[in-house]
C-alpha cells in the first residue's frame, strides 16, 4: 500500500525530557487518527506522536517515521498506542517468556546430512529481534536455506502480476455484486481505517480483500512483512542455495481459489475479529517464543474461525500441506550419502506441531528429530565435504 500522511496533519516529534511525558499525558485529547511510537531503549526521550491523520495506517507509519528520525541506526522504534488501543511491546512479550523453554527448532541428522527445522512467524516487528541464538547459529551453519516458497525468485512486478492472476474476480464480476449488502457496508467501514474504499478493490476476490485487511491491520499495529523471519534470513542468504518445498502457484491457488462462499464467509469472520487481533497476536507470539505448542495452536485456531467452511480451509492450509512439506524434507534426509550438508528449513510455526504436524509426520517416515531448547549449545556440525551440485537438491518432485 502506498499510503502517505496528509501534509496538513499535525506531527509531533518530541525528543526532550518532560516534553515527551507531557505529550503522552495529553494523548487522550488529541484528534484521531493518532499514534504514539517510542524507542524501547529510550522511551522517555525518543518518540513520535502524530494526530489528525487521515486514517490508522497513516498514523502508525507517521509515528514510526517521526520516532525513527531521532533514533540511532540500530535503535528500532515501535508503535505503542493507536487511537485508544494500547499495543503490547516486544519487551513486554519477552518478559513473560520462561527462563527454560523449548524453541520452535528441531535438529535431524542422517549420514552427514543435518536438517534444522524452524518455525517461522511471517510478519513481525523489529523489537522482537534478536532471535534466540540457537536459531541464528543453525542458519549460520547451513549450506541451504529452504522455504515454503521463495517470493524473491521472481522480480517484484512479475510477482504482483502472478498474484493478481489468481486474486482478481473473473471478467464481468465485481466485489459489490458478490458480497451481501451488510457485509459490503461493514467492509467499507473497515477499509476506511487503512485509507481505502471498496471501489478500490472492486475487482478483487474476497480472499484477496481479506488478506489486504489482515496485513493492513497488522501494519497499523507496527508489524511489518519485511520483518518476518523469511525476509530476515533471505537478506543474509549470502552464497546459500535457496530451495522451495512448494510452488508459488500452489500457494496462490490455495489462498485465492477457494469456493466463493468460503471466501465470503472468511472475509466476514475476519471483519468480526479484526479489532481483537492485537491480543490474539500477542498470545501467539508469547507461545512461539516460549515453545508452547498447545498455546500456539490454540491462538492460531482462535484466529482461523470455527465454522465448517473455516475448518475445512484451515485443514487445507495446514494439515494437507504438512504432508507435502514433510515429504520434501524427508527427501533431503533420504538422499544422505555421507557428504556433509546442512539445511535450514523455515516454515510457518503452525505447520510443525499437532497430530499432523511436520515433526510427527517425519517421525512416521522414520526420521526423528531432537528439539532444541533455549540456552542449549548446538551439536558440532559433521565434518565438511564437497557440496553436491545445486541441481541435485530439489525439494519438490
Amino acid at each position: 500500500l502506498a499510503v502517505a500522511a496528509s501534509a496538513a496533519a499535525a506531527v509531533l516529534a518530541l525528543a526532550i525530557p518532560g516534553g515527551a511525558a507531557r505529550a503522552a499525558e495529553d494523548y487522550a485529547a488529541l484528534a484521531e487518527a493518532k499514534a504514539l511510537a517510542v524507542s524501547p531503549r529510550r522511551p522517555d526521550e525518543v518518540r513520535g506522536l502524530v494526530h489528525g491523520q487521515p486514517h490508522d495506517l497513516a498514523a502508525a507509519r507517521a509515528a514510526l517515521a517521526a520516532c525513527q528520525r531521532q533514533a540511532a541506526p540500530d535503535e528500532p522504534c515501535e508503535v505503542v498506542r493507536l487511537n485508544g488501543e494500547r499495543i503490547t511491546t516486544g519487551a513486554e512479550i519477552r518478559a513473560r517468556v520462561p527462563a527454560r523453554h523449548p524453541l520452535f527448532l528441531w535438529r535431524f541428522e542422517r549420514q552427514g546430512t543435518v536438517v534444522y527445522l524452524a518455525g517461522s512467524i511471517h510478519i513481525l516487528k523489529p523489537t522482537l529481534y534478536p532471535l534466540p541464538a540457537q536459531i541464528e547459529t543453525a542458519f549460520e551453519r547451513a549450506d541451504h536455506l529452504v522455504l515454503e516458497v521463495d517470493v524473491t525468485a521472481l522480480p517484484p512486478q512479475a510477482l504482483q502480476q502472478r498474484t493478481l492472476a489468481y486474486g482478481l474476480l473473473p471478467p464481468g464480476q465485481s466485489l459489490r455484486a458478490v458480497l451481501p449488502d451488510t457485509l459490503y457496508a461493514a467492509l467499507g467501514n473497515r477499509l476506511a481505517d487503512y485509507g481505502m474504499t471498496p471501489d478500490m478493490l472492486d475487482r478483487a476476490k474476497p480472499a484477496m480483500v481479506m488478506n489486504q485487511i489482515v496485513v493492513s491491520r497488522l501494519m497499523s499495529l507496527g508489524y511489518l512483512p519485511d520483518s518476518g523471519l523469511e525476509s530476515h534470513f533471505l537478506a543474509r542468504r549470502a552464497g546459500r542455495t535457496v530451495l522451495e518445498l512448494e510452488s508459488l502457484d500452489d500457494q496462490l491457488d490455495l489462498l485465492f481459489n477457494q469456493p466463493l462462499d468460503t471466501q465470503i464467509e472468511l472475509l466476514a469472520e475476519t471483519l468480526e475479529v479484526a479489532d481483537d487481533i492485537e491480543p490474539l497476536l500477542t498470545g501467539m507470539l508469547l507461545a512461539w517464543l516460549s515453545g508452547d505448542d498447545a498455546a500456539f495452536l490454540e491462538s492460531f485456531r482462535a484466529q482461523s474461525g470455527d465454522s465448517p467452511r473455516a475448518r475445512a480451509f484451515t485443514r487445507a492450509l495446514l494439515e494437507d500441506r504438512n504432508h507435502v512439506m514433510a515429504d520434501g524434507i524427508a527427501r533431503f534426509l533420504a538422499a544422505a550419502d555421507g557428504a556433509s550438508r546442512t539445511y535450514f528449513v523455515l516454515v510457518g510455526a503452525a505447520h510443525l506441531v499437532g497430530e499432523e504436524g511436520i515433526v510427527p509426520l517425519l517421525a512416521d517416515r522414520g526420521y526423528r528429530g531432537r528439539r532444541i531448547h533455549a540456552g542449549e549449545t548446538l551439536p558440532a556440525p559433521p565434518a565438511r565435504a564437497p557440496r553436491a551440485p545445486a541441481d541435485t537438491l530439489e525439494a519438490t518432485p
